[in-house]
């Protein structure tokens, strides 16, 4: 049986696995404990750091910042 990685869990959460892969991968977790417990871990790990840094998308770029890329981009 494969072993799952964290290549395979970071795919897997962020929706880069075809169907067959994605099946493969939730059959693999399903019958490994250990497996499904670091995909729970990771999954909440993703989710507190979205909780936290999100929001930072949504903030105005101060004008400096704009400056300098625009000088630097030229």
């Amino acid at each position: 049986m494969k072993r799952v990685t964290m290549t395979d869990i970071n795919a897997y959460l962020d929706g880069a696995l075809d169907e067959r892969e994605r099946a493969e991968f939730e059959s693999v977790v399903e019958s490994d404990p250990d497996a499904k417990a670091l995909l729970a871990q990771h999954r909440q790990h993703v989710e507190e750091l979205h909780r936290l840094y999100d929001p930072v998308l949504n903030e105005e770029v101060p004008p400096r910042m704009l400056e300098l890329l625009r000088k630097r981009n030229g």
